[in-house]
């Protein structure tokens, strides 16, 4: 019995085993539904051999046959020979074979993507889908690519080998068009000739039509097309064979820039090689293959949103355009257009390309998010400004017969950035932002220029200014500097530039300097004051010193501009301590000699302590001047207590923030009210003193009514309040 049921036992797991194994078989066995690799695909058509013996002549044929999955451009035996004969190849075996890799490689795309994929592909899956971006993110990685190059670093002094990364092939789909509202066929035949758009029904993919869509295969998805995918190749490399745009790419090339890339390097250079990147510093990469640098702390080919939305648009002007450019604007400070500085060079060629999606001609001008760097329009008409126009790997170019000029070289900073004996302000006014500020076509204004020499010989606290000139063929190398505590130059903060740019703007157009006027600069608390001819910041007014001043001629549409000879600027020092030694003559105060004495005495002049009753505040200070003063003490007016005197003397003083001033006074500003002093006279009252703008002129009202003129032209303003001076006492 025991034999008997190992028997049946051993037959049953036979049994079990002989079945099993057919399930397994069974389930493996290839569905009847499937038509093979795409290899056999196109093998069982019959009419893509040529395209076959480029495949595997190229080395693809693992792809196409299932080593990984793909999305197959098969371009048929009649499409594939004219290509041959127009470029006067006999055969494909007669193709070079660097030139057939590449060639077949651009009609193998990574990753299997059926019609609907393709018209209307969403990088960041069904889970995150963009309505308002469909057919938008138009080129996909293909298997093309140029072999490592070897190119001349000139900075360096010495060859770098830079990778070359796979080509993006666009599809441009009818969907794409119908997203952005425009044309299809008119807007792709503008770059593809007439009769070429065949997408209605789908897409074009290049400059081929489909003509049978999304053939399943057992590793991706073949395409027939009707003309063979010419490669496409790089903006740079576009315009570098266009003789007629020569000194457009000659001047873009002035920011080239490699950059060591050590992805790259490990992943595909041999043992010690070193791969870079070649980029045009703050310009798009047009010499890049692919528009993104990649997502943070990830491969550079994880941002397929980046890599399959983004575009480099470039309008670039013809060499007669800029020629006529730089006779008009440059000509008369440069001897050729090569030697322009290269901030405003690059200023121009900001407002000449845009990053984003791909630019289509009805967009220009009719699409609100396509504009300069400067968020200014791009200016020009596809139909009569363009002799060239192609899309690229990574872009769209536009070769223009005219050159759209930056705003900021026709506004009040135009002669900032023409003439180089203004560079340093023109780096100040770029570094900060500034220039577009001043760019403005709704705010007049009136800019001083101050010359190099100017500028140099300005002071920013204690230090001197100093300019680096760096490598002058590096843009960006050059700083303006300080020296620190410890004697070590260091570059000039941006707050501190922003705030000396500042003292040089003034707020509305000055059109005369005759007569007698005051303006506000941009700095809080800063003023202009042009008496006569002469013109003064409030630290020169102080000194005494006007500045000389010279009207820069030129048609600038919001305001006027002004060659200065000395510097701009606030006075920096305090009333508090400068009150301290008003005795001595060379002090800018002295005619307030008397008032500081009076001020010691009561004790409220203390080093490190001096006028503390104002906790920091800005104020007012109507100051009597000396002669009034002594008047004052001779007839008994001044109170000869000190206690007294202390408490008297704080009426002469009001805290702008406690009586919330706008603004300082001036004739005209229209600040004036009745104020509180610094004069306590109970636990929530103070003493109270009135200010009148007759407009011409200021008068203080004492609480008494009695009035007191405002003697002077303009107040003293340092950079803790504004002395007004005064010939008559308050009332004790």
């Amino acid at each position: 019995m025991k034999k008997l049921l190992l028997y049946t036992l051993g037959v049953a797991v036979a049994c079990f085993v002989a079945c099993s194994k057919k399930e397994l078989v069974a389930h493996y066995e290839r569905p009847d539904w499937l038509k093979g690799n795409s290899w056999e695909v196109l093998e069982e058509r019959g009419n893509f051999t040529l395209f076959l013996e480029g495949v595997e002549r190229a080395g693809f044929r693992e792809v196409l046959e299932g080593k990984t999955i793909a999305t197959i451009f098969a371009p048929s035996d009649e499409a594939f020979l004219h290509y041959l004969t127009s470029n006067n190849w006999p055969s494909v075996q007669q193709v070079p074979y660097d030139e057939l890799k590449k060639l077949i490689g651009y009609h193998v795309v990574y990753y299997a993507y059926n019609k609907t994929m393709l018209e209307n592909y969403q990088p960041n899956g069904s889970e995150a889908l963009e309505p308002n971006r469909a057919g938008l993110y138009y080129k996909h990685r293909t298997r093309s690519s140029d072999s490592i190059s070897l190119e001349m670093d000139v900075v360096a002094g010495r060859q770098r080998m830079v990778y070359n990364k796979d080509r993006f092939l666009p599809v441009l789909s009818n969907r794409h068009f119908q997203t952005k509202g425009i044309d299809a066929t008119s807007n792709y035949e503008f770059f593809f000739g007439a009769g070429t758009w065949k997408g209605a029904d789908g897409f074009n993919v290049a400059n081929a039509g489909i003509s049978e869509y999304a053939i399943p295969t057992d590793n991706g998805y073949v395409y027939l097309i009707d003309e063979v995918l010419k490669p496409l190749n790089t903006l740079f490399s576009f315009i570098k064979e266009q003789p007629n745009y020569s000194n457009f790419l000659e001047i873009y090339d002035r920011y080239r820039t490699y950059t060591y890339d050590e992805e790259t390097s490990v992943d595909y250079g041999r043992a010690g090689d070193s791969l870079y990147h070649v980029s045009h510093g703050p310009l798009p990469d047009i010499a890049s293959e692919w528009t993104s640098m990649g997502l943070s702390g990830a491969v550079s080919y994880f941002d397929l949103a980046g890599l399959s939305y983004r575009s480099f648009n470039i309008f670039g002007p013809s060499n007669q355009a800029l020629q006529a450019f730089y006779t008009e604007y440059f000509s008369n400070y440069y001897p050729s257009l090569n030697d322009v500085d290269m901030l405003p060079l690059l200023l121009l060629l900001y407002n000449h390309v845009y990053e984003g999606n791909i630019v289509f001609p009805s967009e220009i001008g009719n699409n609100p998010d396509i504009k300069t760097f400067f968020g200014t329009d791009i200016d020009f008409d596809p139909n009569s400004d363009v002799s060239a126009a192609t899309i690229a790997a990574n872009g769209t170019f536009y070769g223009l017969d005219k050159v759209m000029v930056p705003d900021m070289f026709k506004s009040v900073t135009g002669p900032a950035f023409r003439d180089p004996k203004y560079r340093i302000f023109m780096y100040m006014l770029f570094q900060t932002g500034l220039y577009t500020t001043l760019a403005s076509h709704d705010i007049d204004y009136t800019l001083f220029i101050p010359t190099n020499e100017a500028v140099l010989e300005t002071y920013i606290g204690d230090s001197q200014l100093f300019w680096d000139e760096g490598d002058p063929r590096v843009f960006g190398d050059e700083q303006i500097q300080v020296e620190n505590a410890d004697g070590i130059l260091v570059p000039l903060s941006i707050n501190q530039m922003n705030r000396f740019v500042s003292d040089h703007i003034v707020y509305n157009r000055i059109s005369s300097l005759n007569g007698k006027s005051v303006y506000r600069t941009r700095n809080n608390y800063g003023y202009v004051y042009v008496q006569d001819g002469a013109v003064n910041s409030t630290q020169t007014y102080n000194e005494a010193e006007s500045i000389p001043v010279s009207t820069m001629p030129g048609n600038w549409y919001n305001g006027n501009a002004y060659q200065v000879e000395r510097t701009m600027g606030s006075d920096s020092r305090s009333i508090k301590f400068t009150l301290i030694s008003a005795e001595s003559e060379a002090n800018v105060l002295h005619p307030y000699a008397e008032f500081s004495k009076l001020l010691s005495r009561a004790g409220m002049m203390e080093v490190g302590n001096s006028l503390s009753f104002l906790f920091g505040n800005r104020f007012l200070l109507f100051a009597p001047d000396n002669e009034t003063v002594r008047q004052g003490l001779e007839n008994g007016l001044i109170p000869e207590d000190n206690n007294e005197l202390a408490s008297y003397l704080r009426a002469y003083f009001v805290s702008v923030p406690d009586n919330s001033l706008p603004d300082y006074p001036f004739p005209g500003f229209g600040v004036e009210g009745t104020w509180e002093t610094a004069l306590r006279r109970g636990p929530m009252a103070y003493r109270q003193i009135s200010l009148n703008d007759r407009r011409t002129a200021l008068e203080l009202v004492d609480e008494d009514g009695t009035v007191i003129p405002i003697v002077g032209d303009f107040p003293q303003v340092f950079s803790d309040g504004a002395v007004y001076r005064i010939n008559k006492l308050l009332k004790r």
